[in-house]
């Protein structure tokens, strides 16, 4: 702040920013209490200034100039500039490719209160940031959770955040698509719906409630993609939700709820609905992996299910010795179980 005589200097009056501060001014961000989010990062260099101001150069010390610390800020000091400040900027890198980060628990002892399901969605929110990701999750006091600053450049976010279900929900599991469309299973048999998730507000604003599709069996898991809602029940019968519509750039209630379930042939005891609505599950008795055919978006049910077979696949990093216990060992199974292997570059 400019001060007569003395010109400008570092002492602020009681109601200006914190010396060091959030780009609004209104979080204390002391220089060297800065850490990093997690040991999947390390700082690539130092803390340097910004010497440019929305494109144009800033003085070799880079400070940009305002009437008051509120006010719009300039490159070039004005008679009227009472205030001016500068940014620092240091850069992160992730790390931690190919491998796994910790995220921080709930508590300090991490038994209390564990996570019993996570679902990760929310890549295609409408008018989003890209990179943006939704993390949402379910802990064994049936509470839901949401990650917040979860992005591709940021995977492991900030913080949990708790959002608070209407009295009376017990929380069982949770499943959120990539347009962040949300479905809840309750412990009841019912479901909860997540409405107003917009790129404004990533944790969305109310819950809409609606019945599951049993009226007597506990609704076992929720899988949603964008226009298509699959669930399995107690008994491992397969139900779709009707109506169901998540690529409308605003996701109205009527369209997050849909309009009715409807039995599909066939027992599961799991299922998956991918980013573009296909459909993968787990046998009820065989336990096989089996393919929904024939979903499109005129005919989001599909045809028939079609079971996968796929040879098992050992990681080359194994040894001869284990390769061949392995292949002994599997032999008489590869008719039985489908097996999918994935690999990450």
């Amino acid at each position: 702040r400019w001060i007569p005589i003395e010109g400008f200097s570092s002492r602020l009056l009681p109601t200006d920013r914190f010396h060091f501060s959030s780009v609004d001014g209104t979080v204390d961000r002391q220089i060297d209490k800065i850490r990093l989010p997690s040991m999947a990062w390390q700082w690539e260099g130092d803390w340097q200034l910004d010497l440019t101001l929305d494109g144009q150069p800033l003085d070799h010390n880079g400070w940009s100039y305002a009437v008051d610390f509120p006010a719009q800020y300039y490159a070039k000091k004005q008679w009227k500039s009472c205030v001016r400040r500068r940014l620092w900027v240091r850069y992160r890198k992730y790390v931690a490719m190919n491998s796994w980060c910790a995220i921080a628990p709930l508590h300090k002892d991490a038994t209390a209160e564990p996570f019993i399901d996570i679902s990760v969605g929310g890549q295609n929110i409408a008018g989003a940031e890209t990179g943006t990701m939704l993390v949402w999750a379910v802990t064994s006091h049936n509470r839901i959770m949401f990650r917040s600053g979860v992005t591709t450049k940021s995977p492991e976010g900030a913080k949990w955040h708790c959002v608070t279900v209407p009295s009376g929900c017990e929380v069982g599991q949770i499943s959120v698509g990539p347009t962040g469309l949300l479905w809840a299973a309750l412990l009841d048999g019912r479901a909860l719906i997540r409405i107003g998730i917009t790129r404004e507000s990533l944790m969305g604003n109310v819950w809409v409630e609606t019945r599951g599709p049993s009226n007597t069996l506990r609704t076992m898991q929720i899988s949603v993609g964008v226009c298509a809602v699959w669930a399995v029940t107690q008994d491992k019968k397969v139900w779709f939700r009707k109506g169901v519509r998540g690529d409308v750039a605003e996701i109205s209630e009527e369209m997050a709820v849909g309009c009715g379930w409807v039995e599909m042939v066939g027992n599961m005891s799991s299922i998956s609905v991918t980013g573009n609505d296909q459909v993968f599950a787990i046998g009820g008795e065989d336990r096989a992996i089996y393919f929904r055919t024939g979903v499109h978006n005129g005919d989001l049910t599909g045809k028939k299910w079609k079971c996968l077979h796929a040879p098992l696949q050992v990681s080359r990093a194994s040894s001869s010795a284990s390769l061949n216990r392995d292949r002994a060992a599997n032999n008489s199974t590869r008719s039985t179980y489908s097996l999918v292997s994935m690999g990450t570059k």
